[in-house]
């Protein structure tokens, strides 16, 4: 929470014009692109209390200092064009929204790299290095919205992944406020610069729930990947250098088949014989909600795979007329060039199913290639009855980017939550099927240790003991952390024990009464008065009750709570 004295002072801080604490702004920053139920507005304080909008690193750093010292919880925030929950506060506090540092520092042409702030916008920065004759290798698909800190700390593959890699891949070095206001450049940060010498755990809760503070001697000089995916934990990403390539010729391919499995037989037919620049697929179901909503192009068939070429001319012919030949065996249709330039085109835009909704849960996961016929299946099997839209990009592990979107209604408050565990569901599908999540946030922190690994977690954890300890920056994301029940719903599970005490008693006094009567018979409920001094035992154990909730991690409570949601599902679907 904020003191309303702090306000000014942060004020001074980042500047007048760049800082409000207006109940329209405060609303505005406390979403991101995914919906979310209304009882989680009960679990967790995720009300933005002011926003700030440093310009430049020396500013961020000022802010960090003073918002530690103050214990004002801090959420670093790019456009919030991510929905795992990374840039939703937890505990109310100041969001920090990072667009105003969105210069192009430097491009340097020899080393192939451009130095921007993490404030700037992927598309901008596109069109800004087109007029170099430069383009970048990978970037994500929402790039004509989201800023480059953003997808760096959220992690993930996108357009150009299938032959360049991920935003992992992308990066060469990062300049990181860390929580305590230093300033690092991470390619010459040496690994023993995150030992930490406590060696206290950050997190007081169940001992399986906690991560590990363990010391690694050795030093490499370039921790930039420590950063990355790292969801604004660590520190606050100011600036960011990243791999540049010559501006080169696009061409498109659009295939539709008949079925599922030629589809994916396909695309692996493609991956052996050539490395595409960008393969792509959406299923069927997918197809026919873009009917729906006149977005469907007019194909020979509805499982449509769209792959792109990247070179000079006369590469991108050669690699596409021996894709075109190999795509006979597997029954494809080659759809006109105007269709996959349009399908191109459309890369930016896969919500635009959202009408049908009129809201959509998303939820993305990583998948093998040669285990999307059985992530599927599973998939159809255990949403049977369910609209889901089905979509993917392979990355250059030939693992598919898998999205799904479930239509869906928030307004609908209690249908709505209990749909929502769907998006975790797909993820467990996912990881089932030998696959990975796609990005932690704050609603994977379960998948944290593995998706990490054990050391990259320990040195992350390192750095967050050493700056952070009290964890007021980006609570709850990456490391679990625990739960802080709204005030509101405390008071509603004592007021509920209150009553369930005394009329669970007089249930079983009418229910079992001879075994009351041999063993307990003062426990009874026969006038006023004993029913008010059983409704205070009663509100003291919702006391304990919802104390001993606080210490449970978020991560805990979604699993607990998933079988409730889907039983739930079932009666009002």
């Amino acid at each position: 929470m904020i003191d309303k004295k702090h306000f000014q002072q942060l004020a001074d801080i980042v500047g007048e014009d760049f800082f409000s604490a207006e109940g329209y702004m405060t609303h505005l920053y406390s979403h991101d692109i995914a919906a979310l139920p209304g009882i989680v507005n009960d679990v967790m304080n995720t009300q933005a209390e002011a926003i700030a909008q440093p310009t430049t690193s020396e500013i961020l750093s000022n802010l960090l200092k003073f918002c530690k010292k103050e214990n004002i919880p801090v959420i670093p925030r790019g456009h919030g064009t991510s929905g795992y929950g990374g840039a939703l506060p937890t505990k109310g506090g100041l969001v920090i929204e990072m667009t105003r540092i969105n210069q192009i520092f430097h491009i340097n042409k020899g080393a192939m790299t451009v130095e921007v702030g993490a404030g700037i916008i992927w598309g901008k920065l596109l069109e800004d290095l087109e007029e170099e004759d430069l383009t970048l290798a990978a970037y994500p698909s929402s790039a004509p919205s989201s800023t480059v800190g953003g997808w760096v700390a959220a992690g993930g593959s996108g357009i150009g992944s299938t032959k360049y890699g991920g935003i992992r891949e992308q990066v060469v070095d990062l300049e990181v406020v860390l929580p305590d206001g230093q300033i690092i450049r991470t390619e010459n940060t040496p690994s023993d610069f995150f030992e930490d010498e406590t060696q206290e755990p950050f997190f007081k809760g169940d001992e399986k729930l906690q991560y590990a503070a363990d010391v690694y001697n050795e030093t490499d000089g370039n921790m930039t990947s420590l950063f990355v995916d790292s969801n604004g934990a660590l520190g606050i990403i100011s600036k960011v250098v990243l791999k540049v390539i010559p501006l080169r010729t696009i061409k498109p391919l659009l295939f539709s088949f008949p079925n599922q499995e030629q589809t994916f037989g396909a695309m692996q037919e493609i991956l052996r014989l050539s490395k595409p620049y960008y393969l792509h697929f959406i299923t069927s179901e997918f197809y026919g909600m873009l009917t729906e909503v006149d977005h469907a192009p007019s194909t020979q068939n509805e499982w449509l795979v769209l792959c792109a070429f990247e070179g000079s001319e006369e590469q991108t012919e050669d690699e596409a007329m021996r894709i075109i030949n190999a795509m006979k065996m597997y029954h494809a249709t080659l759809e006109s060039e105007e269709i996959a330039h349009h399908e191109w085109d459309e890369r930016f835009y896969p919500m635009r199913i959202k009408r049908l909704g009129p809201s959509l849960a998303p939820s993305e996961v990583y998948v093998p290639l040669n285990r999307m016929d059985d992530f599927i299946d599973h998939c159809n099997r255990h949403f049977k009855g369910e609209r889901m839209a089905i979509e993917g990009a392979v990355n250059n592990q030939d693992e598919v980017a898998v999205l799904t979107w479930f239509l869906d209604d928030e307004r609908r408050r209690i249908p709505f939550l209990f749909g929502w565990y769907r998006s975790l569901d797909v993820i467990n599908i996912g990881v089932k099927n030998g696959g990975r999540a796609y990005s932690i946030g704050m609603w994977n922190v379960a998948h944290s240790s593995k998706f990490y690994g054990k050391e990259d977690y320990t040195k992350m954890a390192n750095l967050k003991q050493k700056t952070d300890s009290k964890g007021y920056l980006n609570s709850h994301k990456v490391f679990p952390g625990p739960l802080y029940l709204s005030t509101r719903i405390g008071i509603l599970i004592m007021l509920a024990a209150g009553f369930i005490v005394p009329i669970a008693i007089m249930f079983a006094w009418w229910l079992i009464p001879s075994v009351l009567t041999a063993y307990v018979p003062w426990i009874v409920v026969n006038n006023l008065t004993s029913f008010l001094v059983w409704f205070i035992v009663g509100v003291l154990i919702g006391f304990v009750v919802q104390e001993f909730v606080n210490l449970i991690p978020i991560s805990v409570i979604l699993s607990i709570g998933t079988p409730f949601l889907r039983f739930g599902r079932k009666i009002f679907h």
